[in-house]
């Protein structure tokens, strides 16, 4: 049977660090305070950067970390509708792509061509077999 050697057993187990929150979770009442409804995204959004930053919640704070946090959503909201109208867009390309019509084939564009040179040729032909004809293309063509 096999076994497995842990060679450096002070790696094993977990390598991240819990985060210990810096911030009581009743101080959520502070970023809440007189806010309508749809504000809770934001309030939520500065409760957080202030968790994360470590800053105790004085009135000053808050109101500074809503203002990131409502540029962080506006900024958030433009680059998700960017990318989405960009989305839309290549989609839409792929499907009018799907629609039109196979281009010709190296084949069909080379017979296409010798068949312009056989006409070409047979009008040459035919204008030098009949000199009057000729005649009177030279003179309507010159005025």
């Amino acid at each position: 049977m096999a076994t497995t050697t842990i060679l450096r057993p002070e790696l094993s187990g977990l390598t991240e660090v819990p985060i210990t929150p810096t911030i009581a979770t009743s101080e959520l009442a502070a970023f809440r305070a007189g806010r309508p409804p749809e504000d809770r995204l934001v309030d939520l959004l500065a409760f957080a950067m202030a968790a994360e930053i470590g800053q105790p919640a004085t009135p000053e704070t808050i109101e500074q970390l809503r203002q990131d946090a409502t540029t962080s959503l506006s900024d958030h909201a433009f680059r998700y509708l960017h990318n989405t109208v960009e989305q839309i867009r290549h989609e839409a390309v792929a499907e009018q792509l799907g629609k039109a019509p196979r281009p010709p084939g190296f084949g069909t564009l080379l017979l296409a061509n010798l068949l312009a040179l056989a006409i070409a040729g047979l009008v040459a032909g035919w204008l030098a077999l009949h000199p009057a004809t000729l005649a009177g293309l030279a003179g309507f063509l010159a005025g």
